[in-house]
């Protein structure tokens, strides 16, 4: 008699491998939301950044998420790049933290008790973000923002582990960085203490980082304000040369940045008073400072351990066995990795122009009783226009979709033709975006492979890579910058600035600043722009192409004579 059913046949390890998978994900979905067509409908909306491929799975698991575009809205974006370019006044250009309207929050970790064992609450974790993504999702105005559960739970991990919470925000943007929301939550319901870090001020004009410390400062009266760069002028290579009004990033030897590290933990002592001990970080500064070699070429004994940690709830202890935690938090490319480096004096935590490019959360040890804890770069719900968000480094450029409404949205505030001294395609006198990448991609002949075409999106990249790295300056402006600016520009606070910077060259003035640049030096920063690619964890061909013959060009408002402040 033949037996029943079908015949056997041969079952993998991969095939069972996957068959568990599917499986495990079938439960998560149904504890979730009990309807697995919701979940789904849900995934499908989601853009993930930096996924690896399937052999590698587990990377994506701190894959950065969004809300994908639609393709309508991709269309009339391109629509408008087409439109001729109209001239933004420098009011237009003041903001505020109208940008975290009263009806967005951040998720915070739910309600548990020590009942519960693991899987229960991470699927209470898992049902309460869904909840949640649901509800912004139907705020039409919010922006990107992140959807990875994974990276939520390690800033919970990070804030609850932490006595003083340093948020780093770039001093070109602050207030696009500065979350209303995290500020009420760590100072008001967990009774920390905060430090706002205006980072990368090697970048702007002394007059208007000393107005955004005193917006700050009178905003957020429980907040610690101070101001950072990882490149003061003894980590560059070569002073900057005034007379061409170029700035450049040539990074040198790593020092540790002795002047900003000094204020932030001049700060901490004030916090914790005598509670912990940091004479040790004291004496590492003050010999830095004496120092006048590189300080590579001494010999390091210290405690440095970089550790993977869970996402689990953590019970927090102030100071904690004499030790003080410090967590540093951000968005994408804001560049906590390298102000961690700087306050070490060497590389410790890799560092890359990429979003997304640190994974989890790691702790560093300053001294054996200052400990740093590098949370990967959120980014917090909000209304900041995404071509703000694509500038900021918040959105991997790479990825852009659609680069000419943000050429368009820097053409209105900065003076392309002129800055870069770019011919017309058609010989007219009014731009568009589309107009402006074209004259770039002729000047430094990107062309397609095949048809020898002007090669307009590698043009639009190579200029929105040049935006994010400062070469050409875009700055927001505090509320009342157009009227209050000279009081900045005399303000005592000045001094204190420029003393962060490590500036070695004679005071100059805020106004006098120029937007031209030197084509005598093409090919000095063309080699350093290749140099500062080495360091960046992007695969993709057209970035490194880009970066290795690029023109380094500064740029200022169109409207505003600003002065060479770096």
């Amino acid at each position: 008699m033949m037996p029943q059913g079908r015949k056997k046949i041969a079952f993998s390890g991969k095939a069972k491998k996957q068959q568990m998978q599917n499986k495990n994900q079938r439960k998560t979905n149904i504890f979730l939301t009990g309807k697995n067509q919701e979940f789904n409908e849900l995934e499908r909306d989601i853009k993930k950044i930096n996924k690896q491929p399937k052999d590698n799975a587990g990377k994506n698991k701190y894959a950065l998420q969004f809300f994908e575009e639609t393709k309508e809205e991709l269309q009339k974006r391109r629509e408008e790049a087409r439109n001729v370019i109209e001239a933004c006044d420098i009011e237009d250009q003041e903001v505020s933290d109208d940008y975290f309207p009263d009806y967005i929050d951040m998720p915070k970790r739910p309600t548990w008790d020590f009942a519960m064992n693991k899987e229960e609450l991470d699927m209470r974790e898992h049902k309460y973000f869904l909840e949640y993504l649901k509800k912004l999702e139907t705020i039409r105005k919010i922006s990107y923002f992140e959807l990875n559960l994974e990276t939520w739970r390690q800033l919970w991990r990070v804030i609850e582990m932490s006595d003083i919470l340093l948020i780093i925000a770039d001093i070109r943007y602050p207030v696009m960085m500065f979350p209303p929301y995290l500020y009420n939550y760590v100072t008001n319901d967990l009774g920390k203490d905060m430090i706002l870090i205006l980072n990368k001020v090697d970048l702007a004009p002394s007059a208007l980082i000393v107005a955004w410390q005193e917006y700050f400062k009178n905003k957020y009266p429980k907040l610690h304000i101070l101001v950072f760069t990882s490149f003061p002028t003894y980590n560059l290579k070569e002073n900057i040369n005034q007379e061409a009004n170029v700035k450049i990033r040539r990074k040198g030897k790593l020092k540790m940045a002795a002047e900003g590290a000094q204020k932030i933990m001049e700060t901490c002592k004030n916090i914790v008073g005598d509670q912990v001990d940091l004479s040790r970080w004291a004496k590492k500064i003050q010999e830095e400072m004496q120092s006048e070699c590189d300080m590579n070429d001494l010999e390091r004994n210290d405690n440095v351990v970089i550790e993977k940690k869970d996402t689990g709830y953590f019970e927090h202890e102030k100071y904690k066995n004499g030790v003080l935690t410090i967590g540093c938090v951000g968005t994408p490319n804001v560049g906590k990795s390298s102000l961690i480096n700087a306050l070490m004096g060497k590389k410790v935590v890799s560092v890359s122009r990429t979003p997304g490019h640190t994974k989890h959360f790691q702790t560093i040890f300053l001294t054996k009783n200052v400990c740093l804890c590098d949370c990967p770069g959120l980014v917090f719900p909000s209304t900041v226009p995404k071509e703000f968000q694509i500038l900021m480094g918040s959105f991997p450029i790479a990825q852009v979709r659609d680069p000419y409404t943000t050429i368009k949205f820097l053409a209105e505030r900065i003076d392309f033709p002129k800055l870069l001294k770019l011919q017309h395609p058609d010989n007219d006198d009014s731009w568009s975006a589309l107009d402006i990448c074209d004259g770039w991609a002729a000047k430094r002949g990107y062309r397609t492979a095949k048809a020898a075409r002007l090669d307009t999106y590698r043009a639009a990249n190579s200029l929105l890579r040049m935006a994010l790295e400062g070469k050409i300056c875009l700055y927001a402006y505090p509320p009342k910058w157009s009227i209050e600016q000279e009081i900045w520009e005399n303000h005592s606070s000045i001094k204190v600035v420029k003393w962060i910077q490590a500036r070695n060259q004679a005071e100059e003035s805020f106004s006098d600043m120029s937007n031209s640049s030197s084509d005598a030096e093409e090919d000095d920063i063309a080699k350093a722009s290749e140099d500062n690619s080495n360091s960046e964890n992007d695969s993709s061909n057209e970035s490194d192409e880009t970066s290795k013959s690029e023109e380094t060009y500064v740029a200022s408002n169109k409207f505003e004579i600003l002065t060479d402040d770096v």
